[in-house]
């Protein structure tokens, strides 16, 4: 329980890296369409059937299923499988990182963005925050609010007890703009296959998720020292 109480934030840190690398990859790639989230999708769904635009509403539809799909396994899996959630989030972002570095430049937008919507919305389940608070690691506006209220009580409410709160919402914020500002230069030196860097914050993040359940035999030694 120690072990993972020590690494819980920073894997939601790198997470919220992963959040932001995916963001504007996807809206710099596929018509500024934003693949962490389904808002603006389901909004499109709407307006393409009120302008009669059905095949590109049956498009939307097939990326709410997919993403009702992954937040369906989220729910069923830790009731009836041993599986890491975390880890085979973990794994689900590489495999959709691939595939999309994969895909020609002439695919219909919505469709590219199928692995995103199945692999985000597995994560946003899987990570759910950190310190105690909840928190999306692949989108900004509840982190924002959270991260003002606590400034405010902090600073304007004299109340320095949010300040723990203060600081995990603004790191989680600041971690998911470099994960912006990463994906932004990649995108514009390497091109479309820049997505395949995201393998290595995700790397990084598999190995904190096998640090903190003391699965490598580092740990397995750490673990026993600090018992000795």
């Amino acid at each position: 329980m120690e072990k993972m109480k020590k690494y819980e934030t920073p894997l939601h840190y790198m997470m919220a890296f992963v959040g932001g690398f995916f963001g504007v990859y996807a809206i710099l790639s596929f018509c500024d369409l934003f693949g962490n989230a389904q808002t603006a999708n389901m909004i499109y769904f709407v307006t393409d059937l009120l302008g009669h635009d059905f095949a590109d509403a049956c498009l939307r539809l097939g990326g709410v299923l997919l993403f009702m799909a992954a937040i369906t396994l989220t729910v069923w899996l830790p009731r009836h499988s041993s599986i890491n959630l975390q880890v085979a989030s973990i794994f689900l972002d590489g495999a959709a990182a691939v595939l999309i570095g994969l895909f020609p430049m002439d695919i219909h937008p919505v469709l590219a963005l199928y692995p995103f919507f199945f692999a985000t919305a597995f994560q946003w389940n899987s990570f759910k925050g950190a310190k105690g608070f909840a928190s999306s690691t692949l989108f900004s506006t509840n982190n924002l609010k959270q991260f003002t209220m606590a400034v405010t009580e902090v600073f304007l409410n004299k109340d320095k007890t949010h300040t723990v709160k203060a600081k995990f919402f603004g790191c989680t914020l600041l971690s998911f703009h470099v994960g912006v500002a990463c994906s932004f230069a990649a995108r514009s030196l390497i091109g479309p296959r820049s997505i395949w860097c995201a393998l290595l914050p995700l790397g990084i993040a598999l190995y904190t998720v096998c640090l903190a359940n003391e699965w490598l035999p580092l740990a397995v030694t750490e673990g026993a020292k600090e018992q000795g």
